[in-house]
């Protein structure tokens, strides 16, 4: 039995370290990160700047996503979302005891079929980009992650506090979460639709193929793994 507590105060030791370590060895990466998350919030009810993706396309080739400052992310971002579906399914009591090596070890399980999902549909979605894509939708889908990376970051710490604190009860979690997931909606959203002004039928229509195979498919079969 491991104490939740021990946990989150362990997550919370090497969420710390790993971005002290960022500002030390990575500090552009960790500067755009957070000039990201203040663009997004700055322009939460105003329409993105179709410039934002004027990039050229030699610039998406200095886009790494193998490099460990994105796959520290990566990995963070899987864990959360494991963590946030456990906590839901037990009713909110993970913030207030211990958790069972059985537990344990179930989300051991979940976390690897989700990373190993996720992984494959990058691979896949890689190819297609190199076959179908122009490199400003390379870009656009680099901007999501960077998305994906701020709400996992919000997403963590408000679990933390979750975790932390024992009177907050299960609707604490649900409607922060909520509030979350319609944040993250609307960034990708108008991210999309800053790409969609300057995108031809053709690349609509591969992208909406990519919503459909990629984006939604993987998520619906995980879906009826756990829940069906």
């Amino acid at each position: 039995m491991i104490s939740n507590q021990e946990i989150s105060s362990l997550v919370v030791l090497i969420v710390f370290l790993a971005f002290f370590f960022f500002q030390i060895f990575q500090k552009v990466k960790l500067i755009y990160l957070f000039r990201s998350l203040n663009y997004h919030f700055r322009n939460i009810f105003i329409r993105y700047n179709p410039d934002d993706i004027g990039i050229s396309s030699s610039g998406t080739f200095l886009i790494n996503y193998f490099h460990y400052f994105y796959i520290f992310f990566y990995f963070l971002i899987n864990g959360v979302i494991i963590s946030y579906l456990t906590t839901l399914n037990l009713g909110g009591i993970i913030n207030k005891g211990f958790i069972s090596n059985n537990l344990i070890l179930s989300l051991i399980y979940s976390f690897s079929i989700i990373f190993s999902t996720i992984l494959i549909r990058f691979f896949i979605i890689k190819i297609f980009l190199e076959i179908f894509f122009n490199y400003r939708l390379k870009f656009i889908f680099f901007k999501n992650y960077i998305i994906n990376i701020i709400i996992g970051v919000l997403m963590l710490i408000n679990l933390i506090i979750y975790n932390l604190n024992s009177f907050y009860n299960i609707d604490y979690l649900k409607n922060t979460l909520f509030i979350l997931i319609v944040l993250h909606i609307i960034f990708q959203t108008k991210n999309y639709l800053s790409y969609f002004l300057k995108s031809s039928l053709k690349e609509v229509m591969y992208f909406i193929l990519y919503l459909c195979a990629f984006k939604l498919a993987p998520w619906i079969w995980l879906y009826s793994i756990f829940y069906i």
